[in-house]
């Protein structure tokens, strides 16, 4: 259920509101701040919003003086569905792996090229060279599967803080 904000409105999340009773004393609230504004409630999210020509700072203390956490919102929280929540851990798992996968490639390409020009072979070396390629290589490989993860993170984490300004003058994700 998305939540599209009327021009004017006042976006409020209200905190501490457990039935009935919690509803009426929100709205009546309201009320006596301002008798005509026109008030919806979604109440299993915590929401209100509010057509008033009061102002938001003074909607959100008309709510908090009636005894409840108000929080007033410049825009519409984002909706988390599952297909979100699942789109997301697969892009994390996909760029860790191919994180790991290019790491890898990358660490065995570092120890062929760091064998190639050192010297080997001289009395006493069992092959100690050689035993670095995979050593070397897995442990790019890791570093390459946290350097995905991070990306994922931070591509995940700026997608959701950018904002446009929506048709109300208030921002929107």
């Amino acid at each position: 259920m998305t939540i599209t904000l009327p021009p004017g409105a006042v976006l409020l999340s209200v905190m501490g509101v457990r039935g009935p009773p919690d509803h009426a004393a929100v709205l009546a609230a309201i009320r006596r701040r301002d008798q005509a504004a026109h008030v919806q409630a979604d109440w299993p999210r915590g929401l209100v919003t509010i057509q008033s020509d009061q102002t938001p700072e003074a909607l959100r203390l008309a709510v908090q003086d009636a005894g409840f956490i108000a929080a007033w919102l410049p825009y519409p929280p984002r909706e988390t569905t599952a297909r979100g929540a699942i789109a997301a851990i697969t892009g994390a798992l996909g760029l860790g792996f191919a994180g790991f996968v290019l790491g890898t490639l990358t660490g065995g390409v570092v120890a062929l090229l760091l064998i190639a020009v050192t010297e080997f072979g001289g009395s006493g070396d069992s092959g100690g060279g050689a035993m670095g390629i995979p050593v070397v290589a897995i442990g790019a490989g890791f570093i390459g599967g946290v350097t995905g993860l991070l990306l994922a993170v931070f591509r995940r984490r700026q997608d959701s803080t950018r904002t446009t300004p929506s048709a109300n003058g208030r921002p929107t994700p």
